[in-house]
């Protein structure tokens, strides 16, 4: 009703009414909701493709071969650690075991898993921080 009054004052000088007042405001107001839907199903159809645009960017080439590349490096580093230190890691974080799961299932202490989970993980970030510090200068040369 608004934009209606705004610009009937805009168009106040040209205005030619040749039917009622109501009758006019009844089909002007007809359109200008007709205006507004139509604009808005331009406007959501636009945020559609704009969406269906930016998922479909193509960056997935690159995101897969960092993936790997990240996958492979803490399949490395998961190598590295000790054959109980691996299996207590590998339980907690494939098989998303819970500490008391771990310890009970390898009959050890709940420090003892939590220990070991430790080491892993600081073994990993050693690693992963070795890669990076190996990428980044790669980059720069």
């Amino acid at each position: 009703m608004q934009d209606l009054f705004a610009s009937l004052w805009l168009k106040r000088e040209t205005i030619e009414i040749r039917q009622t007042v109501a009758a006019y405001l009844f089909t002007a107001i007809k359109y200008k909701v007709i205006n507004y839907i139509e604009s808005h199903i331009v406007r959501e159809n636009y945020l559609k493709v704009l969406k269906k645009t930016v998922e479909d960017y193509d960056n997935s080439t690159n995101e897969k071969i960092y993936s790997h590349d990240l996958q492979n490096c803490i399949d490395q580093g998961i190598n590295t650690l000790s054959p109980k230190v691996k299996e207590v890691f590998e339980l907690s974080r494939n098989e998303n075991l819970s500490i008391k799961e771990i310890a009970s299932k390898l009959n050890v202490s709940d420090q003892t898993v939590k220990n070991q989970i430790s080491k892993a993980l600081k073994t990993l970030k050693l690693h992963l921080n070795q890669l990076l510090s190996l990428v980044i200068i790669t980059n720069f040369l």
